[in-house]
């Protein structure tokens, strides 16, 4: 490579745990920038201490603490996307992004912060953004959905310019790249990976346990679970009365359980320090997804550890090609009936899970970067 180049990436969130699939993803990202660029300024909201700690001397993080909307920037962007302002980070861009500097935007919402004289070089979707919110408004907030529908549609708009004004479009989904080309815009595949992907996967227990794992401050996993609860584990008791069900994730106690009480067999673990544990509890991962878009990181950590997997087909979004290796189901009498064969056959629960795990060993988000670096390799030339 024959002169220096810099890059900056703008992220939504800035990786201080890796507790969830969007944190995951971008630390991988920023790894990926590292070896490729001699400079990385790393540019978004929270604090990350002890970040020097971590990453190599020639990454530099900018920590920038909350968006701060103004009239204007929900004027150019909808109120989805001008509620991630902050004039923070306009301003620093404005002023420090030289001409040959190549700009990472991480979310479409944060292009919102990026100044119209620089140029986006690489924009990562995650999703299709727009098609999560509408799935979400209509799935958790239907009277919402309504009000909300005109700035769903400005959303929508502002995404796909985004995608446009932007020199190259990552998506993590087959799906988010079929919907791209049919707007024209090309795209380059870069799917989710898994932190435990060098994890060597234990045998389930056979114990009928199953296991749901996710972050309750994300929409989509809350209606998950409350669903779940409500609509499945009754129908799965009927079936196998002695089964269990793990609930795990950050934020579960503010949530769960209802004062009024959970179905029999249920246990809620609330901010726990490792997940590791209730992995080996479990026979079977549930993921019930009702909404939410791309791969779902908490799917791929599920196949790496070696258990068997029921999902629904939104659930399976982005991983398809591995629906062999997994039950999907849909509807809540399917759900329960898939479920509870499962735990009701050791056996083939664990013939399953070490097929998943078989699979999952391409799963290190190491391999789920390399087309980005390839991309990257290229863009600096």
């Amino acid at each position: 490579m024959s002169s220096s180049r810099t890059a900056w990436v703008v992220a939504k969130q800035l990786p201080a745990s890796t507790d969830s699939g969007g944190r995951q993803r971008i630390r991988a990202v920023i790894d990926a920038y590292a070896q490729v660029f001699d400079q990385v300024h790393v540019v978004g909201f929270d604090a990350w201490p002890g970040w020097r700690d971590v990453l190599p001397s020639h990454v530099t993080v900018h920590e920038v603490h909350g968006p701060k909307p103004t009239p204007g920037a929900v004027l150019r962007g909808s109120l989805f996307a001008g509620k991630w302002f902050s004039a923070q980070i306009h301003d620093l861009l404005a002023a420090e992004v030289h001409k040959r500097d190549v700009v990472h935007v991480d979310f479409p919402q944060m292009a919102v912060n990026v100044p119209a004289g620089v140029r986006i070089d690489v924009l990562d979707l995650h999703n299709i953004e727009s098609d999560l919110v509408a799935r979400r408004l209509r799935t958790e907030q239907p009277l919402a959905a309504r009000a909300l529908a005109v700035e769903v549609a400005r959303f929508r708009r502002f995404e796909f310019a985004t995608a446009r004004r932007a020199q190259h479009v990552t998506a993590c989904s087959r799906r988010d790249q079929e919907v791209l080309a049919e707007r024209g815009i090309a795209s380059t595949f870069v799917p989710n990976g898994v932190t435990s992907a060098g994890h060597v996967p234990t045998v389930p227990p056979g114990r009928r346990t199953a296991l749901f794992v996710g972050a309750m401050d994300y929409g989509p996993n809350k209606a998950a679970l409350r669903w779940f609860l409500d609509e499945v584990w009754p129908g799965v008791l009927e079936r196998v009365p002695q089964a269990r069900f793990l609930a795990v994730g950050r934020g579960l106690a503010g949530t769960h359980p209802r004062a009024g009480g959970e179905p029999a067999g249920v246990e809620f673990h609330s901010d726990v320090s490792s997940v590791d544990p209730f992995y080996e509890r479990a026979d079977v991962c549930v993921v019930p997804l009702l909404s939410g878009g791309g791969t779902k990181i908490k799917l791929v950590e599920a196949l790496s550890r070696g258990r068997a997997v029921v999902t629904t087909s939104l659930g399976l979004e982005g991983l398809e090609e591995h629906r062999e290796v997994l039950r999907v189901a849909d509807g809540a009498a399917a759900f329960a009936g898939a479920l509870a064969e499962l735990l009701d056959d050791p056996e083939q629960s664990a013939k399953l899970g070490s097929a998943a795990a078989d699979v999952a060993q391409s799963f290190s988000w190491d391999s789920a970067m390399t087309a980005l670096r390839e991309l990257l390799i290229a863009v600096r030339r």
